[in-house]
C-alpha cells in the first residue's frame, strides 16, 4: 500500500486532535467539580456561622426548600434568602459539617449533619443539597434539613 503525505498527516494528526479534544473535555468537568465543591463550602461554612450572604449568590431563580420548620416549596433566591436566614435564627448552628459530597453526577448533591440549639435545647438535623448547572455555572436548586 503506497503511503501519501496526507495519510500520514491524517494517521498522526488525527489521534493528536481526539486526544486534546478528550482532554479538554475532562478539564472542563474537573474544574465544574471543582467549583461545585467550593459551593458545597461555601454552604458548609455560611450555614456554621448563620451568614447566608456567604452562599446566597448561588440560589437560583427558583429553589426547593424544606425545612423542619414546616416551610416547604419552591421560592425566588431573594426569598430563600431570608427562609434560610429565619431558620438558621431559631434553630441556631452550633456545628455543620457536610460529610458526603458527590460532584461526579450531572447534579452534584451533597448531605450532612447540622447540630442547632433551639430556645436552649439541642438537636440534630439532616441536609441535603443538590445543584443545577444553569446560566454556565452552578447554582443551588435544593435544601432540604430534616
Amino acid at each position: 500500500m503506497k503511503r501519501t503525505r496526507k495519510n500520514i498527516t491524517v494517521n498522526i494528526l488525527l489521534p493528536i486532535i481526539l486526544m486534546i479534544l478528550v482532554s479538554a473535555r475532562m478539564f472542563g468537568q474537573e474544574q465544574k467539580n471543582r467549583d461545585a465543591i467550593k459551593i458545597f463550602y461555601r454552604i458548609e461554612e455560611g450555614i456554621s456561622g448563620r451568614a447566608v450572604d456567604k452562599f446566597s449568590n448561588y440560589f437560583s431563580n427558583k429553589n426547593f426548600l424544606s425545612l423542619s420548620s414546616g416551610n416547604s416549596g419552591y421560592y425566588s433566591s431573594n426569598q430563600s434568602f431570608y427562609v434560610i436566614k429565619d431558620y438558621l435564627s431559631i434553630y441556631q448552628p452550633l456545628t455543620f459539617k457536610l460529610d458526603n459530597i458527590v460532584t461526579d453526577s450531572s447534579t452534584p448533591f451533597a448531605s450532612g449533619v447540622l447540630k442547632y440549639s433551639s430556645k436552649g435545647i439541642r438537636g440534630t438535623a439532616t441536609v441535603f443539597i443538590s445543584l443545577q448547572f444553569e446560566e454556565n455555572q452552578w447554582r443551588i436548586s435544593q435544601i432540604t434539613i430534616n
